[in-house]
């Protein structure tokens, strides 16, 4: 929710020199001079100087109540919350001793914006407290729209996309009665977000690109435009409409192009952006993008920053290096975001199915009929059934994940095309799998997604072997590798390297194992059991049991345990 700031008259800057040190004084002098060119700074929207100008002004001769609300504007934008919550708390004390019950509630909703965004979640509850209390007998004026706004974004996320949407609708009815913009539009964006939770994906994109339209057109201010530049891409990426998140990026980076030193902003557009180069395939960027988007936040809107990490994570994930993965989606988590379906993937990656399975049947739970957010999770839900033999649940996976995509947006399909394939496949069906697995990468490679597509084709590549296609089969393991190869996608190589047969000779494989030795002790750190092994390598059960005990005498564990630790200390996973 965001509300924009009083339109301010500024009292003239020789008033400064009044309050201040005698006349002439030097220093007194200097505060008129920060007064001035911070209130030009503001006007201009250079918000780092304008934060520099007006602090120290402030430190000279308490600012007067506009000038207040400048500098805590500046001060949220340039990654200051603290400060912010500070001038604010001075413009509320202002207000309420001079009876000013709107104008005072307008700063406890303010207050109530920059504390939950930063995740001063009780703080920000006692303020919007505040706010309703003060409006209790006041007649209806804009500020109970803005307090619409703030209801209605805990109704949605809490769950309850209903009240929301009704909240949203009154905001925008009360922003047109009083002519405010920002309440209209943030309004309707509000209620575009909420429609497409309940359900009606074209309703709610028609709203949100409303709003949009208004943001392009500076018909709001820069708070109303970060927040629903961010929130839209956001839902955008919720939904998986990669192709709607990326337009709204570039938007959203040629918007930033004129506000200047606004770094909470910026890192905000950094995430964002670090989230569409990833998909493009552009890792190393997308990490990097990522990284400052962390640096530059500083934490100022927690939820940014909590995607941002994950961002990391997934990348650490896809690069094989899951020590890096883990500790990333630790820092995601610990900014309320939830890190699923990553660290389940990373789980696997560990040996750890039960984990992994345990983390997405969690995240499933809690999103018993959001049918986007689960089409988010069942992907992962589907592989790690599947390298878990588990192909009852597998099978289940695949179709409600099918159901999910009827009318979805392309990756949605994309993805339930993969997983019906995969699943077919390890179902013995390799002739029925193709079918499914080639919509998928055309999909993915319509969405310019390579690594998705790469893995298509590696499955694709799996069910022509099956069928005896060995030609396909290699022109497509080709296919991916090159791929895997230039994304640095290590663990995806290392897999497709095992295919094309060129797997590092004995001699560079650890405590005298053979090349067979490994294929079998990878397969075993997956969690397959010896029968899925034997049927995965076209092996007698009893010959993978004679390749277990000359694994573990080799490298001297008794256990499968210890063995599945001894790939992953080794790089053998």
């Amino acid at each position: 929710m965001i509300v924009p700031g009083r339109t301010a008259t500024p009292s003239p800057a020789g008033e400064v020199l009044r309050r201040a040190t005698p006349s002439g004084d030097t220093r007194c002098r200097r505060a008129v001079d920060d007064l001035e060119r911070g209130r030009a700074a503001y006007r201009a929207q250079v918000w780092d100087e304008a934060y520099s100008r007006l602090s120290r002004a402030d430190e000279t001769a308490a600012l007067d109540p506009d000038d207040l609300e400048a500098l805590a504007e500046a001060a949220h934008l340039t990654g200051r919350p603290e400060s912010s919550v500070e001038a604010r708390s001075r413009i509320y004390t202002y207000r309420v001793d001079n009876g000013d019950n709107p104008g005072a509630a307008m700063c406890a909703i303010r207050i109530h914006l920059v504390s939950m965004l930063h995740g001063d979640i009780s703080p920000a509850m006692g303020w919007l407290s505040r706010a309703q209390r003060l409006l209790q007998r006041e007649p209806e004026c804009a500020v109970h729209g803005y307090l619409s706004l703030a209801q209605a974004e805990g109704a949605f996320h809490t769950g309850n996309p209903d009240s929301s949407l009704e909240l949203a609708r009154r905001a925008t009815t009360i922003g047109t009665q009083f002519t405010d913009p920002d309440l209209v539009n943030v309004g309707l964006h509000q209620a575009g977000r909420a429609l497409v939770a309940l359900g009606d994906i074209s309703g709610g994109t028609a709203l949100l690109d409303e709003a949009m339209i208004a943001v392009a057109g500076h018909e709001v201010k820069p708070v109303s435009s970060w927040w629903i530049y961010c929130s839209s891409i956001n839902t955008a990426e919720y939904m998986s409409d990669f192709g709607r998140a990326s337009t709204w990026t570039s938007a959203f980076e040629k918007w930033l192009g004129t506000q200047h030193g606004a770094t909470a902003v910026s890192g905000s557009c950094r995430m964002h952006r670090s989230r569409i180069l990833r998909l493009h395939g552009s890792w190393a960027d997308a990490e990097h993008e990522a990284r400052q988007a962390c640096a530059e936040q500083n934490g100022t809107v927690a939820m940014d920053a909590g995607q941002a990490w994950y961002q990391i994570g997934e990348i650490r994930r896809l690069v094989g290096d899951l020590t890096a993965a883990e500790e990333a989606f630790g820092h995601a988590g610990a900014y309320g975001w939830d890190v699923q379906p990553g660290m389940a993937l990373l789980r696997a990656a560990q040996g750890r199915t039960d984990a992994a399975a345990a983390g997405l049947a969690r995240a499933l739970v809690e999103h018993p009929s959001d049918r986007l957010a689960r089409a988010k999770l069942l992907p992962a839900q589907a592989e790690i059934a599947i390298s878990a033999g588990d192909l009852d649940r597998a099978r289940a996976t695949a179709e409600e994940l099918a159901a999910l995509a009827d009318g979805a947006p392309p990756a949605v399909r994309a993805a339930a095309e993969q997983v019906v394939g995969a699943v077919r496949l390890a179902d013995g069906d390799p002739a029925g799998a193709l079918p499914e697995l080639r919509g998928a990468v055309q999909i993915w490679a319509d969405l310019d997604m390579p690594y998705e597509a790469a893995r298509s084709h590696r499955l694709i590549g799996l069910a022509c072997g099956a069928v005896g296609d060995e030609d396909t089969a290699r022109l497509e393991w080709d296919a991916c590798r090159a791929v895997f190869d230039r994304l640095g996608a290590m663990p995806d190589l290392q897999r497709t390297d095992e295919l094309l047969g060129s797997a590092p000779p004995p001699a560079q494989l650890p405590d005298g194992l053979s090349a067979r030795e490994v294929e079998v002790l990878r397969l075993v750190a997956s969690g397959m059991t010896n029968q899925d092994v034997a049927e995965h390598l076209s092996l007698s059960k009893k010959t993978v049991a004679r390749h277990l005990s000359n694994i573990f005498a080799k490298i001297g564990v008794t256990s499968r345990a210890a063995a599945t630790a001894y790939a992953y200390q080794h790089g053998l996973n």
